[in-house]
């Protein structure tokens, strides 16, 4: 993790109006009416800015944001009330009824704003989080949110997953949608497969998981439900699928008797069969 960060945290902070105006936004609640609001925040605080920003993105949580080429990033500028918010209540309801340290795996980590949406929900040090993430940009960013929030119960992992050797990173605009694939132009990164991951960061279970690697979550989930004890299969899965569509990843799921909990523009939500949940890991 990184453990100075340049320039220090604050450096980039909104003048003092305008950082009240953005709290202001994200105080406004989810009407159809706050989200053209917030949208206009967002646009006013940043109008002649090119970013990066220095704020709070959850309570208790700090990061240094760049709207202007990550859509996540710019989502939760003013608007984090919106950002996959039934995503984040499921994540709530499980965190309530975990007794423990709530395990989670960030696969496909971006810059880190679910695993720190966790860590806000689950109240600071009450997570066991795993940030698995290959872009050397996300990657970056990734570190810097971690420790300007003191996150150190989160531990990053700078690979791809896959089932071994290595993958190209294909550019995107948007650099949450940047994928791993086997050939072509761009960056190589190694690739592991997520059982070792998961193995050699300690866990002895996983509370929840989200996976969003850009199509390839596919492969990812079936190697690892071939090869993990029941006791390392996930509770509670947030996994890409954008406009309710159908796709290999899903179907995994469902052959592993998962239970959707829920869809939205971008993702499934999906509870682990009824006798793993009673099971629990032991």
């Amino acid at each position: 993790m990184v453990s100075v960060i340049e320039p220090p945290f604050g450096a980039y902070a909104l003048p003092a109006p305008l950082e009240s105006l953005r709290r202001w936004s994200i105080g406004l609640g989810r009407s159809g009416l706050t989200r053209r609001v917030t949208s206009a925040v967002r646009r006013f605080c940043t109008a002649g800015r090119s970013g990066p920003f220095d704020v709070e993105a959850f309570p208790g949580q700090q990061v240094r944001l760049y709207p202007g080429d990550n859509l996540c990033e710019k989502r939760v500028f003013a608007a984090a009330q919106f950002w996959d918010w039934a995503e984040r209540e499921a994540l709530a309801a499980a965190i309530s009824g975990t007794p423990g340290p709530f395990r989670f795996v960030d696969a496909g980590a971006n810059v880190g704003l679910y695993s720190l949406a966790v860590r806000s929900l689950a109240g600071g040090g009450g997570m066991l989080g795993l940030a698995i993430e290959p872009d050397p940009t996300n990657l970056a960013r990734l570190r810097v949110n971690l420790a300007a929030s003191d996150a150190s119960e989160i531990r990053v992992v700078p690979v791809a997953l896959g089932v071994g050797g290595s993958l190209v990173l294909a550019d995107a605009t948007n650099r949450g949608e940047i994928r791993a694939v086997e050939s072509g132009a761009g960056e190589t990164v190694s690739a592991r497969p997520l059982l070792d991951l998961v193995r050699e960061a300690g866990l002895t279970g996983i509370d929840a998981l989200k996976i969003d690697i850009e199509g390839a979550e596919a492969p990812v989930l079936a190697a690892f439900f071939d090869q993990a004890p029941r006791a390392l299969w996930p509770q509670l899965v947030i996994i890409e699928a954008r406009n309710g569509e159908e796709t290999e990843a899903l179907a995994v799921l469902r052959d592993k008797r998962y239970v959707p909990a829920g869809r939205t523009k971008l993702n499934g939500i999906f509870t682990a069969p009824r006798d793993l949940i009673c099971a629990g890991d032991g």
